[in-house]
C-alpha cells in the first residue's frame, strides 16, 4: 500500500487511548440488516427519543463502523437519549458482498435506514455520514430517500488520489460540520461549493478530526436535536 494510503487507513482507524469513554462499557446490540450486513445498535439507558443511523467513512482506507469519529457520534447520540445504529457497508467486516467503488453502496444506506424504521417506527430518524458515507447519503437521498434530519461530515469533494468526487446537491440548510484544513475539502471550499448549506467549522484539524472529535460530535448532535426537536 502507497505510504499517503496508509497514513489515511491509520488515521481512519486510529483509537482515542486507553482510558478514554470509547473504552468503557457501553450497551450495544448486535444487528444484521437486510440479512446481509453488519450493524450494531448503541442504547441509550432511558427510553430513546430518537434513532439515528450512522454511515462510516471509505471502505478501502480502513473505513469501518468502530472507526473512532463514528464511535465518538454514537457515543453522543446515547448521551442524548438516541439509539445510534451503525452498519458496515458491503464487503467490510462481517458484512456480505463485493466493494463497488461507490456504485452500489448507496444501497446499503438505503437499508440501514429501512432497518432502523423497523426497530423503531414511531420516532423520529437521522441520518449522519462521515466523508464517503456522507457522498453516499447524498446519494440515497437523491434517488428520493427521507429522513426527519441530516448531518455530513468530512464531506470529500476530492479523492484520496486527488481527483473530483461527484458529489450530489446538498440540501439547503443542511449542516456540514468542516475541518479547517481538511485535505479533501477545506470549510472554506465547502462554503463556496453550497452557499445555501450550515457550514461548523472544526479549527485546526485535518479531514480526521484528531483531538477534535467530541467537538465534532457535540456539533453533530446540537444540530440533530435542533432538527429533530
Amino acid at each position: 500500500m502507497p505510504v499517503a494510503h496508509t497514513r489515511i487507513s491509520k488515521a481512519y482507524t486510529t483509537a482515542l487511548g486507553a482510558g478514554s469513554r470509547d473504552t468503557l462499557p457501553v450497551r450495544e446490540e448486535a444487528q444484521r440488516i437486510d440479512g446481509r450486513l453488519e450493524g450494531t445498535l448503541r442504547v441509550p439507558d432511558t427510553e430513546p427519543g430518537a434513532i439515528i443511523v450512522i454511515a462510516h467513512p471509505l471502505p478501502t482506507h480502513g473505513g469501518e463502523m468502530r472507526n473512532p469519529l463514528i464511535a465518538a457520534v454514537a457515543r453522543a447520540c446515547a448521551e442524548r437519549g438516541w439509539s445510534a445504529l451503525r452498519f458496515n457497508f458491503r464487503g467490510v467486516g462481517a458484512s456480505a458482498g463485493t466493494w463497488s467503488e461507490g456504485r452500489d453502496e448507496v444501497e446499503d444506506v438505503g437499508a440501514a435506514v429501512a432497518h432502523a424504521r423497523g426497530l423503531a417506527p414511531a420516532l423520529p430518524l437521522g441520518l449522519v455520514g462521515y466523508s464517503f458515507g456522507a457522498l453516499m447519503s447524498l446519494k440515497w437521498l437523491a434517488g428520493g430517500g427521507r429522513v426527519d434530519a441530516l448531518v455530513l461530515v468530512g464531506l470529500p469533494l476530492r479523492s484520496v488520489t486527488g481527483r473530483d468526487n461527484d458529489v450530489l446537491p446538498v440540501p439547503d440548510g443542511t449542516l456540514i460540520v468542516a475541518a479547517e484544513r481538511d485535505q479533501f475539502g477545506t470549510a472554506d471550499a465547502l462554503r463556496e461549493r453550497f452557499p445555501k448549506a450550515s457550514i461548523a467549522e472544526v479549527r485546526g484539524v485535518d479531514h480526521f478530526f484528531v483531538g477534535k472529535r467530541e467537538e465534532m460530535a457535540r456539533l453533530v448532535t446540537d444540530e440533530l436535536a435542533r432538527t429533530l426537536g
